[in-house]
């Protein structure tokens, strides 16, 4: 059985996530170089800490690759951006509505929101 990790920015941090051979997720963890949220995340080393900067230096982060971590290999999926997990709170918004990603953005900030228009419809 084949697990593949996917490796995504999360703010300051990356978010690496455990598939298993279905392409479903199995765990998403948290971390830097220096620490992870996982439950080996204690320890002076854990697989995502090792993973991380392979992920970095191969630019990897946020791309469809996957890293076979017992076999040391890549491999490229059809993996889309919606389809990893997010992380809790956060909200995916596209730019193909502006108002809507305005919105968005000013809620994030504590700042007024546009004021959304409903279509006028009318009868001919």
């Amino acid at each position: 059985m084949t697990n593949l990790y996917n490796c995504k920015h999360s703010g300051d941090q990356y978010r690496i996530t455990k598939f298993d051979e279905h392409m479903n997720v199995e765990a998403s963890y948290l971390c830097t170089t220096k620490e992870c949220e996982c439950p080996a995340g204690h320890r002076p080393r854990c697989r995502h800490r090792e993973m991380l900067p392979r992920f970095i230096q191969r630019k990897t982060v946020g791309t469809e690759w996957c890293y076979d971590y017992d076999r040391g290999g890549w491999v490229q999926t059809d993996l889309q951006p919606e389809m990893l997990p997010l992380p809790e709170g956060v909200t995916l918004v596209t730019l193909d509505d502006p108002a809507t990603l305005y919105n968005t953005i000013a809620v994030a900030v504590g700042e007024p929101t546009l004021p959304v228009r409903k279509p006028s419809w009318r009868r001919f």
